[in-house]
């Protein structure tokens, strides 16, 4: 939502490529705050509650998030921030629990589900500013994920005994694998950075190539979207052929030879299609470090995981905000557009090190 909705944002408050950069550090630092907690709020509540607790926060802050001033913005997007932080890094951990063997190509199918609403989004926020009734849409966003958070306070979603969750929390970490978890945090940090800087600033890249975007600019994310989703669709089938470290390098691969042709179109048709090219190069990246994860660490995970997905939501809090101060200082997004293939660069360069230590 947020990328689309940016240029709206900007042009609303007068805001510059560094002060925008803000929203996504807002987002993302909240969604760290509720990565962090999450394993606390697990031993406490369980899952259920915290995906009432999660849904319910989105609802709050997407409902009101232009209805105030910039600062009063920027407190909605950590409100819903943080409630996304819990419902990102709950879901994947709970699909992992429940789906065994196959929980990358498991967590690959709920991705799906989230893919066709980054598909949505952008559409809607283009439909709702061509309208003027961006509040309007935005508040009723916030009405869906009330709803969302009353079904779930209706049903039993706990894999196991609230006490089983509490015992198992409660024990420390015996054996454990730094040099692992090392290298996995680098990976999470990374791709959250980067997915999120992709998708939150090609809509602004698009609108400021001028001719042949017209109006249609907030378009623009829905194609990486489009490419994330459908790529996705298809990881569970690529998995039966292909082991899940070649499918990861051959994912980082792809992703960065789309960015670097995004760096040098000059329409909207060309920036779209590079957005479809990355797309379906990070389709697979992250269930599969998510699936890694679990199998290293099994139930432990949820603690493990805790740790991760905040490292995760730091990358997207930092990297969309530092591409915008490069932007800034710079003069052109393209060169803040260089941090993320920068990272996809270490990543591809890290794997012989991932490979050795979480695909052993």
């Amino acid at each position: 939502m947020l990328g689309p909705l940016l240029p709206v944002l900007m042009s609303r408050w007068g805001l510059t490529d560094a002060s925008a950069g803000l929203f996504f550090s807002a987002q993302y630092f909240a969604a760290l705050a509720g990565a962090l907690t999450l394993s606390s709020l697990l031993v406490w509540r369980g899952y259920k509650m915290v995906f009432v607790g999660g849904f319910g926060l989105m609802a709050l802050g997407v409902s009101t998030l232009i209805l105030g001033n910039h600062a009063m913005g920027l407190a909605a997007t950590g409100v819903y921030g943080y409630g996304l932080g819990l419902i990102l890094a709950a879901t994947n951990l709970w699909v992992a629990e429940i789906a065994g063997a196959k929980r990358a190509a498991a967590i690959s199918i709920v991705n799906v589900a989230w893919g066709l609403g980054a598909i949505a989004c952008p559409a809607l926020m283009a439909f709702a500013h061509e309208a003027q009734i961006v509040p309007l849409v935005l508040a009723c966003v916030g009405a869906l994920a009330g709803v969302a958070a009353v079904l779930l306070a209706a049903m039993n979603v706990e894999p196991k005994s609230h006490a089983a969750a509490e015992a198992l929390a409660a024990q420390p970490l015996a054996g454990f694998h730094f040099r692992i978890a090392a290298a996995m945090a680098v990976y999470f940090f990374l791709y959250v950075g980067t997915e999120s800087s992709i998708g939150g600033w090609t809509a602004a890249l698009a609108k400021r190539m001028g001719s042949g975007s017209g109006t249609i600019w907030p378009l623009a994310p829905m194609f990486f979207w489009a490419g994330l989703l459908v790529g996705r669709i298809f990881v569970p089938l690529i998995l039966r052929i292909l082991k899940e470290e070649k499918l990861l390098v051959a994912g980082l691969i792809v992703g960065a030879l789309g960015n670097i042709a995004l760096l040098e179109v000059k329409t909207f048709g060309t920036a779209s299609a590079c957005g479809v090219m990355i797309g379906l190069g990070f389709s697979s990246v992250y269930p599969i470090l998510v699936a890694s994860l679990v199998r290293i660490f099994g139930e432990r995970a949820r603690r493990v995981g805790s740790a991760m997905f905040a490292l995760g939501s730091l990358g997207g809090a930092s990297m969309p905000w530092a591409v915008g101060v490069i932007s800034t200082r710079a003069g052109a997004l393209r060169f803040g557009l260089m941090l993320p293939l920068a990272s996809l660069v270490v990543m591809i360069a890290l794997m012989p090190v991932l490979r050795r230590q979480a695909f052993a």
